[in-house]
């Protein structure tokens, strides 16, 4: 069996992946990240337009060799992921990647790294749901994630939507996003707006 890492993406026909993503705990060292689980690397299949945000919303993390994809909101997975296709792109696993210290089966390399592989996947929600069937993938459904957690996440995320004055464009991308997935969080955020605008 080829020994692979992968990266996932919802655009097509790339050949190389470039050396540009900053190494962390560094200044300026320019490197290249990807997983050996492959699971995590479908998450990175992100479709701006389907879910309305340019910027990834990934909320997965890998333990032990299994994927845990923690839901936020009711439906997360589905929402995000259900007919949404992409490419899983396989790259050679070679001594040029370095293990990233603190992160399993995540890796990098300071060079440019060729595709040798792509993989088409029709339906991304489709394709998780066989990792979860084998055991690869645990989705934690929001009904499943302890209320305090998502009180606090939610009081969160409604603050940097007030600090960074998101609440007062309604019709950003961001703020779309947020109405759309998030609707209690932009109520929170709306509410706190106006009791520091004094009601205006």
């Amino acid at each position: 069996m080829t020994n692979y890492l992968f990266h996932g993406s919802f655009a097509s026909g790339i050949e190389t992946l470039h050396a540009t993503s900053k190494l962390h705990g560094t200044e300026d060292t320019k490197v290249v990240y990807l997983t050996a689980n492959p699971a995590y690397a479908l998450f990175y299949i992100w479709d701006a337009i389907h879910n309305k945000r340019t910027g990834k919303y990934v909320t997965c993390f890998i333990k032990n060799g299994k994927v845990y994809y923690e839901e936020q909101f009711q439906g997360q997975l589905k929402a995000f992921y259900q007919g949404v296709s992409g490419y899983l792109y396989c790259i050679h696993h070679t001594d040029d990647f370095v293990k990233v210290d603190g992160w399993e089966d995540m890796w990098y390399s300071p060079k440019d790294a060729g595709i040798a592989e792509v993989r088409f996947i029709p339906d991304v929600y489709e394709e998780l749901m066989k990792y979860e069937q084998e055991g690869k993938l645990e989705v934690i459904s929001y009904e499943k994630v302890a209320p305090e957690r998502i009180r606090d996440l939610y009081e969160y995320i409604a603050r940097k939507l007030v600090d960074n004055g998101i609440v007062k464009q309604p019709d950003s991308e961001e703020a779309v996003f947020y109405q759309t997935y998030f609707a209690p969080v932009w109520r929170m955020a709306k509410e706190s707006a106006e009791q520091v605008g004094g009601g205006e």
